[in-house]
């Protein structure tokens, strides 16, 4: 197995008008309701820092595989050597395009061409404010990961698709057999609120009733997928010919539960990483999160329901140019 290790990012500017369009045209959807579901889609303009936080951060990065449907930020420099641009058109099936959908977006990931065996995979809201080392990530050939049980009560597509990961676990692994062989990884007491969680959800329930998630970079391995795919083909296939997320859906979760119950992992602490939503109110915690890199990895949540987001923004990007001011190699 090879010791680099990728970064996949995958992004959309929800702001493109043909996008857009194109988008509607598939949902049916009336011009006056064209911001339907737009704050899944909305670009902050804040991926330089993400670019600059890749680099200042985690200079060990091996390449950057930026994942869109063609779409192109107009400072990114194609021709840096570290950074690899994909789309969607060349890892997935013609006949799933264009799609809407992260799930099936990220579900395919393993198919591009060059991957390493060892990746971690972002989402564009996800940035680096501090360092990080490959150990934070990859020990002994293994993910590193935290186990910890948690309940899901389903109320939107989101759930459903949380859900099915679990049934999917539910139908191969016992969880008793689970605890009992791989202890010493689910009751990691390097975070006690999950353990006491873990506990309560163990003697009442004789099934998987859900996983504890982290909004946060994922690492994989590229044969983790490659196993899910060997295994459940036509479950797979159907989440990445589905055009938009719907409940029938599993997501990469799926490979990370799977990974988690076979104790294939190192354990480690989530400690380093925060999920703050940036919202149409107080943001001063999210802003003094960033400037003073409280964490090393912050997840910015899209919550901010009205349309004029632009004091927001200007707040987030101050907040960023405070700790990385300086244009990366990554920007023209």
């Amino acid at each position: 197995m090879s010791d680099k290790i990728d970064f996949i990012v995958t992004w959309v500017d929800g702001n493109d008008p043909e996008w857009q369009k194109t988008r509607n045209e598939y949902l049916g959807i009336k011009t006056s309701e064209a911001n339907a579901g737009v704050q899944r889609y909305r670009d902050w303009d804040l991926m330089r820092y993400w670019f600059r936080g890749v680099e200042k951060f985690a200079p060990w990065v091996n390449k950057v595989y930026f994942v869109t449907c063609g779409q192109r930020l107009e400072w990114l420099n194609p021709d840096h050597p570290k950074l690899k641009l994909v789309d969607h058109k060349d890892y997935m099936p013609e006949d799933a395009l264009p799609t809407f959908n992260s799930n099936a977006i990220e579900l395919g990931i393993n198919k591009i061409e060059g991957l390493s065996d060892r990746f971690i995979l972002f989402n564009d809201d996800f940035f680096i404010l501090d360092e990080v080392k490959e150990t934070d990530f990859f020990k002994a050939g293994k993910p590193c990961d935290f186990a910890a049980l948690d309940a899901i009560e389903p109320s939107e597509d989101f759930d459903y698709i949380l859900a099915n990961n679990v049934r999917v676990i539910n139908e191969n692994f016992s969880k008793r057999e689970v605890l009992k062989k791989n202890r010493s990884q689910w009751y990691n007491m390097k975070d006690i609120k999950s353990v006491i969680r873990t506990l309560e959800l163990t003697k009442p329930w004789n099934k998987f009733t859900g996983f504890r998630d982290y909004h946060t970079p994922v690492a994989y391995l590229k044969k983790e997928f490659d196993d899910m795919w060997n295994l459940y083909p036509e479950l797979m296939n159907s989440t990445v010919h589905s055009k938009f997320r719907n409940k029938e859906n599993i997501s990469h979760w799926l490979i990370r539960y799977w990974r988690l119950v076979s104790g294939n992992f190192v354990p480690t602490s989530q400690n380093k990483r925060t999920f703050i939503p940036v919202t149409d109110g107080d943001n001063s915690f999210l802003i003094s999160t960033i400037k003073n890199q409280k964490k090393s990895i912050l997840c910015i949540n899209d919550e901010f329901s009205g349309n004029d987001i632009s004091k927001a923004q200007k707040d987030l990007k101050d907040a960023f140019e405070s700790i990385l001011p300086d244009k990366s190699s990554f920007e023209i």
